[in-house]
């Protein structure tokens, strides 16, 4: 198993560049040795026969970039329960997944998928808090607990798919109701709710009241719009020629906007911050927001863990690399000893 497999088209392009140069070098070489001398003729003048040295340093060079390569994509190996001391909160994501959040007018991508790149990077950015996941739309459901085990937040949120529910809409209060049953008010971590969302909400006084109550247990709701102000259309399916058909409403093609006033309304009613999802590196100033508030000690908790095991194929390479530093290209040669008796 490995953490980083996305590295490993880049090395199988890395290592076929590389035999191709080798296959070049060598044809290159062959052909600048026939052209200077036979083989008969190298070997009067070279007095040994060609050695192979170069090959085997040069073969040790690759092997060990190989070994190199090999690490980059972090094997791991098994795991292990490893107990939780430091400083951390208690976070609920609730991300949106209605339809809207399925067009593509963030530099071509969806909504959805650049809200869930930027929510990986930003539990990689998270060492020592709970994470938990609620995703909505016309009706919310709990996809994660909240859990020290971001391994498993981030297989939950990999697997989020508009198909996991039915009803369709924009349920921004269920949303935030949801996120609030899922902790503990007598635990003494500090609480926050990430919402993401297109901002296109449809109930209002559910969502006051929502607020209110947020308010009211001193939970920040932080907010992420995700869209753009142009808007994009909603792809729906394809035809029997492979083009897109969009959501149409009355015969018109519908087009959703990114409805910021409700989500600014959110987080400045509950004392938080409101965040622009542009692109993926938004996650930055998402993770600067909540290094702002304040983490209590925990401790008792455990975290799975897998052992990292890049090492060995590193502390491989650096061996394999110093040994072929060590060897010279060149075979030893010992000069004939003059001795007296020659002489006579």
């Amino acid at each position: 198993m490995f953490k980083n497999p996305d590295s490993f088209v880049l090395i199988l392009l890395t290592a076929a560049w590389v035999a191709l140069l080798w296959r070049v070098t060598a044809r290159d070489i062959r052909r600048r040795r026939e052209a200077f001398a036979s083989v008969v003729m190298l070997e009067r003048i070279a007095s040994h026969k060609p050695t192979r040295r170069p090959v085997v340093k040069w073969g040790m060079i690759l092997v060990g970039l190989a070994l190199l390569g090999f690490a980059l994509l972090r094997p791991q190996g098994s795991i292990f329960e490893e107990d939780v001391v430091g400083q951390g909160l208690d976070l609920v994501v609730a991300l949106d997944i209605s339809k809207s959040m399925h067009a593509n007018d963030i530099d071509g991508n969806t909504r959805l998928d650049v809200a869930k790149a930027m929510l990986g990077r930003m539990a990689n950015g998270l060492r020592d808090d709970r994470l938990g996941l609620v995703v909505f739309a016309g009706e919310t459901m709990v996809q994660s607990p909240l859990s020290y085990d971001k391994g498993a937040f981030l297989t939950f949120l990999e697997r989020v798919s508009p198909n996991l529910l039915s009803k369709q809409g924009t349920d921004l209060a269920g949303a935030v109701q949801t996120s609030l049953d899922r902790f503990d008010m007598n635990a003494s971590q500090s609480k926050v709710i990430l919402l993401i969302s297109d901002g296109e909400d449809k109930d209002p006084n559910r969502l006051q009241a929502a607020i209110a109550e947020a308010a009211r247990k001193k939970i920040p709701v932080f907010t992420v719009g995700i869209g753009s102000e142009r808007g994009g259309r909603i792809p729906v399916s394809r035809n029997w020629f492979g083009d897109v058909d969009y959501l149409r409403h009355k015969g018109q093609v519908v087009v959703t906007r990114l409805e910021e006033n409700t989500l600014k309304e959110i987080a400045e009613k509950t004392g938080a911050r409101y965040f622009r999802a542009s692109d993926i590196s938004s996650a930055r100033e998402v993770v600067g927001g909540l290094d702002g508030i304040k983490r209590v000690a925990v401790s008792g908790g455990t975290r799975l863990i897998r052992h990292e095991l890049y090492y060995i194929p590193v502390l491989l390479a650096f061996f394999l690399l110093l040994l072929e530093w060590m060897v010279s290209e060149r075979i030893p040669y010992e000069r004939e000893r003059d001795h007296w008796l020659k002489r006579i």
